[in-house]
């Protein structure tokens, strides 16, 4: 598509790309995006812009503020990343006599929910997403693919968001996710330890400065498990690899992973495994 000239918004030629085709053609109804553009040099600051739909801002170049709802001034900069949110009033852009270079992606459906609930998307606040060559070429794929005008790439320009995404909330360090994502793998590492023993899970909660409830809120969410079937299971796990390498008798490996009714871990083995310790071992040799 070829770039236009609109010197209200840049003095450089933009790429606006509206969509080109009927929601009844997409096979993906969950997620559509609508117009996509690229403002390289962008000067044009906007008061009290409220959206019907979520949009994915990149900054690339140059510097500028945001603020949502008329609440305070977030500083943005290169590299840069924000969410408007529907619904919501906006002022955002370069500082008087600025300028800075923006990637910009909308897109509607009930798929957007399902991204704020996992924490893939989130607005009010501006994120540092990394260096501009990481980003780029993401979002001039998706502007390709969207400019054709061909339902299956409109399909893959809403995969292919979703997928940048999932690598943005991994990579960025003051992203929710992020934070989330750190304090899982910490949270983890502590339950795990506690496979030889009689896991502290108040003491556990109040290392990461969290109530009893996160700590079950946050590792029911990660794994689809309740905090203590996720612990069994975990020393299951422990247990089949002892089953499959060691001579242990059962009673033995029930005792070191503090069950001390070995009739209850044998019942508890089988309902997490689908087989008896018995059979488990037999299956071995």
């Amino acid at each position: 598509m070829p770039k236009v000239m609109d010197y209200m918004i840049s003095p450089f030629p933009i790429r606006i790309i509206d969509p080109k085709l009927d929601a009844s053609m997409l096979r993906l109804t969950a997620i559509r995006i609508g117009q996509a553009g690229h403002l390289p040099g962008r000067t044009l600051f906007r008061s009290g812009v409220v959206f019907g739909h979520w949009a994915m801002v990149y900054i690339a170049a140059g510097s500028g503020s945001i603020s949502e709802n008329g609440g305070k001034q977030q500083q943005v900069r290169a590299g840069s990343l924000f969410f408007f949110r529907p619904g919501c009033s906006y002022s955002f852009g370069p500082q008087p006599g600025g300028s800075w270079d923006e990637y910009y992606i909308n897109f509607t459906g009930s798929r957007a929910d399902e991204w704020l609930e996992a924490g893939l998307i989130a607005g009010g606040s501006a994120f540092q997403a990394g260096r501009p060559e990481e980003l780029l070429p993401a979002f001039e794929e998706i502007l390709d693919l969207m400019d054709g005008g061909i339902p299956a790439d409109a399909d893959r320009a809403a995969l292919r968001l979703e997928a940048m995404l999932l690598e943005c909330s991994c990579i960025i360090p003051d992203h929710p996710r992020f934070r989330q994502h750190e304090a899982l793998q910490e949270i983890r590492a502590d339950l795990e330890a506690c496979i030889y023993a009689q896991p502290d899970l108040p003491g556990i909660a109040a290392k990461h400065h969290i109530s009893m409830s996160t700590l079950r809120r946050l590792v029911r969410r990660s794994s689809g498990y309740p905090l203590h079937e996720y612990i069994h299971r975990l020393k299951m796990a422990e247990a089949k690899h002892l089953l499959l390498n060691t001579s242990l008798q059962i009673k033995e490996i029930s005792g070191m992973l503090h069950y001390s009714d070995p009739f209850y871990f044998s019942r508890l083995f089988k309902k997490v495994t689908g087989i008896s310790p018995q059979l488990c071992r037999s299956n071995a040799r």
